[in-house]
């Protein structure tokens, strides 16, 4: 617990590091938290086992790479339907509504990727990509394990803003 909240505090402090560097209040940067960015992915009643924030290094711009891990007693594939649903993608990652020979556009593309096929356990990888970031949630669960583990990573740029 005490590795937890130190893991915390020095992701805070990693992004008013960042503030203090570039100044700027745009709306890339408005309420940027650790903890803000995992809520929009959180599964529901899952359960926090950590996470992190630092600068993610890239030159030329402010940006920040973040993970945490979560567990739910939920069957992987439970929670694959939440994240379909959350997107609202089928499970190849299209859009839903997509009519044959149709593309529906939208600010982001979504990957989802199903490794399960004749192995010992469920393991599946969707990728978010948008201007400006991205996400990845790494969603599995082994034979005989009483847990879907959920690893989330985000990419996040914070300045200069995306136009």
């Amino acid at each position: 617990m005490q590795r937890n909240l130190i893991m915390v505090v020095v992701s805070a402090l990693s992004l008013i590091g960042n503030q203090l560097a570039y100044p700027e209040d745009t709306d890339a940067t408005k309420g940027v938290t650790l903890l803000g960015m995992l809520s929009e992915w959180q599964y529901p009643g899952s359960k926090f086992h950590g996470a992190e924030c630092s600068d993610a290094a890239v030159s030329e711009i402010s940006s920040v790479k973040s993970r945490a891990e979560l567990t739910t007693p939920d069957a992987a594939e439970k929670v694959m339907a939440f994240y379909r649903d959350k997107l609202k993608v089928d499970a190849k990652g299209n859009n839903l509504g997509e009519k044959p020979g149709e593309r529906l556009t939208t600010k982001r593309s979504v990957s989802i990727q199903d490794n399960s096929t004749d192995r010992p356990l469920k393991l599946y990888v969707i990728a978010i990509n948008q201007t400006g970031g991205s996400t990845t949630l790494v969603v599995s669960r082994a034979e005989g394990e009483e847990e879907t583990h959920i690893t989330w990573s985000n990419f996040r740029q914070l300045w200069p803003e995306n136009k």
